[in-house]
Formats: C-alpha cells, sequence, structure tokens
C-alpha cells in the first residue's frame, strides 16, 4: 500500500510540473509574436511609422526609347557602344546604302528631265517653232494654190471627167497637207493648253515624289538618337543583316530617373501628387535619395491576384550611378 501511494504521488508531481512547463512555454511564446501589418501592395508594406507608406519597384527613364531600322539590310556600321552619351540627331547606326544611292541618282535625273520638259511647255512656242510653222503653212497653201490653177485649167468642176482627172488627186492631195500645216500652226500658236500644262506639272510632280522616297529609304537604312541620352543595348554586329522593325539599339535619359511601384485599394486613398519620397537601392548600400510621386495612374493592374494601381515617383537629380531596370525601396510620406 506505501508503495501504490508513492506512484500515485509521484505521477502527480510529473503532471503538476508538465502543466506548469506548458503554460511557461505559452507565456513565452506570446510575448514573441510581432503584430504582421496589412500589405498594400505587391512586396510592400506599411511601416510602424503611421505618417508612410513602404513599398518596393523598379527604376526607369522618364525618356527611353527601343530603337530600330525602318529598312533592312546589312549592317555598315555601328558608331555606338553600351554607355556612350549622344546627343539628338546623332547617327548611331546604318546599313549599307549603295544600291538606294543608285536609286536616289536614277530619281533625280529622272526628276530633272520633268522639270525640263514642263519648263519647255511652259515658255510656249520659241521665234523659232512660230517661223517653221508659218513656212509650212504658207508651202502648203502655196502648193494648194499650184494644184487648184491645175484643176481650173482641166476645166474644173464643169469637166464631167474631172474626178478622174489627175489634176484632182493632186487637188485633194493639197487641200488634205494644207489642213495639216494649219492644224499645226494652230497648235503652235496656241500653246500651252490649259491640260499641257497640268500634265506637264503632274509628270513633275511624280518625279519629285519617287525623289523623296528614295532618299527617304536612305533615312530609313539609318538609326539616328531621337533624344540627348545614354546607349544602353546594342544589339546587331557590323556585317550581321538587320531586319527591318527588330530592336537594334536602346536609348534612355538618365538624368531623370524615376520609380515604379504599385499601390493596392486600400493604400490608393493615402497617396497623391506630389508627396515627398524616399529611395534606397541595394545597388548603392547606405545612400539615399529622393523624390515626389508624379503620376498616379488612372487604370488598376492584377498581378498574381493581388489588383494594384501604377505609381511612379519621381527622382531628384543626383550624380548617383542609377539605371534602369534597378530595383528600389521606396518610403513615400502620406502625412498624419
Amino acid at each position: 500500500m506505501k508503495k501504490l501511494a508513492l506512484r500515485i504521488a509521484l505521477a502527480g508531481l510529473v503532471v503538476v510540473a508538465a502543466l506548469v512547463l506548458t503554460f511557461a512555454l505559452n507565456r513565452s511564446a506570446n510575448a514573441a509574436v510581432v503584430p504582421v501589418t496589412r500589405s498594400i501592395a505587391p512586396q510592400a508594406e506599411n511601416l510602424a511609422a503611421p505618417n508612410t507608406v513602404k513599398t518596393i519597384g523598379n527604376l526607369v527613364s522618364a525618356n527611353q526609347a527601343t530603337l530600330a531600322f525602318q529598312l533592312g539590310g546589312r549592317v555598315k556600321e555601328i558608331d555606338v557602344k553600351e554607355g556612350d552619351q549622344v546627343k539628338a540627331g546623332a547617327l548611331l547606326a546604318s546599313v549599307d546604302t549603295s544600291m538606294l544611292d543608285l536609286q536616289i541618282a536614277q530619281a533625280q535625273a529622272a526628276l530633272d528631265a520633268a522639270t525640263a520638259s514642263y519648263q519647255k511647255v511652259k515658255d510656249g512656242p520659241t521665234t523659232d517653232d512660230l517661223a517653221l510653222a508659218k513656212s509650212n503653212l504658207d508651202r502648203a497653201k502655196a502648193a494648194l494654190d499650184q494644184a487648184q490653177a491645175a484643176y481650173d485649167r482641166a476645166g474644173g468642176d464643169s469637166n464631167p471627167f474631172a474626178g478622174m482627172l489627175p489634176q484632182s488627186l493632186a487637188l485633194q492631195q493639197a487641200y488634205s497637207a494644207y489642213q495639216g500645216a494649219q492644224a499645226s500652226f494652230n497648235l503652235t500658236v496656241n500653246h500651252p493648253t490649259a491640260t499641257e500644262l497640268a500634265l506637264a506639272q503632274a509628270q513633275v510632280a511624280q518625279a519629285q515624289a519617287a525623289l523623296n522616297l528614295a532618299k527617304q529609304n536612305v533615312t530609313n537604312a539609318k538609326i539616328v538618337a531621337p533624344m540627348d541620352g545614354t546607349v544602353l543595348w546594342v544589339g546587331p554586329h557590323v556585317g550581321e543583316t538587320a531586319a527591318p522593325g527588330a530592336p537594334a539599339i536602346t536609348l534612355a535619359d538618365l538624368t531623370h530617373m524615376q520609380v515604379q511601384v504599385g499601390a493596392d485599394e486600400n493604400t490608393l486613398a493615402l497617396l497623391n501628387v506630389g508627396q515627398t519620397a524616399t529611395i534606397t537601392l541595394d545597388a548603392l548600400p547606405g545612400k539615399t535619395l529622393t523624390g515626389k510621386v508624379s503620376r498616379i495612374e488612372q487604370m488598376a493592374t492584377m498581378t498574381a491576384g493581388i489588383v494594384s494601381v501604377p505609381v511612379t515617383v519621381d527622382i531628384d537629380p543626383t550624380s548617383a550611378p542609377i539605371y534602369p531596370g534597378l530595383s528600389a525601396t521606396v518610403e513615400i510620406n502620406i502625412g498624419n
């Protein structure tokens, strides 16, 4: 009996010790819990400070362009490399334009001929043209008079056999020649007509359009910087064949950088254009940049089931080496 009582007492002590230990562990665990803050966007959270919102985004250039050849061909020259700073209008790359240059020469020759023809029509008949036409008309009139006189000597219309006479045939031929000379003279004197002038002008315009097209093809065979900026990427190499429209060079203005972040539906009401922000980058440890909210988009997007509105933060001018694509942590001051 004593042994049984001892076992019961020991069992009770074990239970009590277990309860005490469980209570102590639960209390310690509860003391270590940190309240979880509400997410405002993909990879974003509220800070402990009530007047700021912290989120993560990526750097972009406010003015960035991916450039391409509008006309394909063999790459003749690449005049820049990645990291080069260029001015607007600078030639960056070009494809071979040998055939295009020949087309320009042909189009120019056609335009010169059309222009000369138009000018000739516009100027009208020369003195020599008028003199020649008048001389031909006079000769035709003299030949007609001679044929008429010969026909008359043969009896003329009173001769019942006049139609069979050679003088009749000669008179008809002389009359036809005279009509032709008269028409030629009239055309020479009355030139240019409105129709002739319009046709000559149309030929000049057509030739000019062909020349413009040939020159534009040469322009399309070159890539020219549309703005001041830094070359971020160069794709093709000299000697390769470039396809029209294929990305060839990326140019960006690194003097005006931005961070693009997202705000969820609950946090959107807290954000306003003009709010200040601080920006930190893993690429710049220990350095903080400043900026302002410059744009809040009007259309939400959905990523991985989370709805957010794109927000743009302009980075204040800085000499820090920052580039598009870098990740950044943005802390926006939303006020009290």
